[in-house]
């Protein structure tokens, strides 16, 4: 049974290690698509202000937010043309064979409110950018979202991470508790056998024994003869004997305790040296002469 045990505490635990590290692995092919959209995205930049006839300004670095949304920051102020912005974005993402569905939003520095915005999906032709008049000059940040990168793959792999470490605990728990009953019940099995008169009482094998005579118990009756037998020539009350032995069933009457103690009298009477003494309205004891 321990063999048994701890081969799956480390089966689990090979399991659990191995899809950790599978599942916080990057996703190889989604990491490359960023890198590139990052480049794609910075080219953009640069061809937006070459068409505002601004050569010698810097293209501040591109910034990837959450959700695949990656903005573009210009060192001066600068106008476009939505017509223009709108061919640069398709022509240089055609170029790049980046075939990504993705938003244009253009965002007024002072104000973060959008000041002009598109949509194009590949995938759909009928869709066609609304055009606009020139921008004047200003402060503008342009954000392109890529909607196939829009789930972080680092918040799925915490998910999955939190997924992995849940189960883990709960399994270890299980096995825990299984060790637990494991080694109670290991103890039951080792524990000697308890004299009663003649008899050998074995709880884990719920038998009274006596020279060659053997008699079976049930579950409540090995329960009540437990308490009786440990604790011989002692006074035990009705209540303690009730909730020890039925306190798990909710409902308790005291004629069940009686049954049970006329079952036990009866297959004890085979050794006239012991008595189970009712001890009016208080409990009973097991008296051994």
């Amino acid at each position: 049974m321990k063999l048994s045990i701890i081969l799956t505490t480390v089966l689990l635990t090979t399991t659990i290690l191995f899809s950790a590290t599978v599942l916080l692995k990057p996703d190889r092919k989604e990491a490359f698509l960023e890198k590139r959209a990052h480049l794609v995205v910075r080219e953009i930049g640069h061809r937006l202000l070459l068409h505002a006839g601004d050569s010698a300004s810097r293209l501040l670095p591109v910034q990837q937010l959450p959700d695949g949304v990656f903005q573009i920051t210009f060192q001066n102020e600068l106008s476009f043309k939505p017509d223009s912005l709108v061919r640069i974005t398709q022509e240089t993402l055609a170029q790049s064979n980046l075939s990504l569905n993705y938003m244009v939003n253009v965002f007024d520095c002072k104000t973060n409110e959008i000041v002009y915005g598109f949509e194009i999906r590949p995938t759909e032709s009928d869709i066609v950018p609304c055009l606009g008049r020139t921008q004047p000059n200003g402060c503008y940040t342009v954000r392109i979202t890529f909607y196939d990168l829009a789930s972080s793959p680092e918040h799925s792999q915490l998910y999955y991470l939190a997924f992995i470490v849940l189960t883990g605990l709960t399994l270890f728990a299980f096995i825990g508790k299984t060790l637990s009953k494991t080694k109670k019940q290991s103890a039951k099995d080792n524990a000697q056998p308890i004299a009663i008169g003649r008899f050998e009482f074995n709880e884990s094998r719920r038998i009274l024994k006596n020279n060659n005579e053997i008699i079976s118990l049930s579950d409540k009756e090995t329960k009540l003869l437990r308490i009786l037998a440990t604790n011989q020539n002692q006074l035990l009350t009705r209540d303690y004997l009730l909730h020890e032995v039925w306190e798990s069933e909710g409902v308790i009457t005291g004629r069940s305790l009686d049954m049970f103690i006329s079952k036990l009298r009866k297959k004890l009477s085979s050794d006239d040296t012991i008595q189970i003494t009712n001890v009016h309205g208080k409990g009973y004891k097991l008296e051994v002469v």
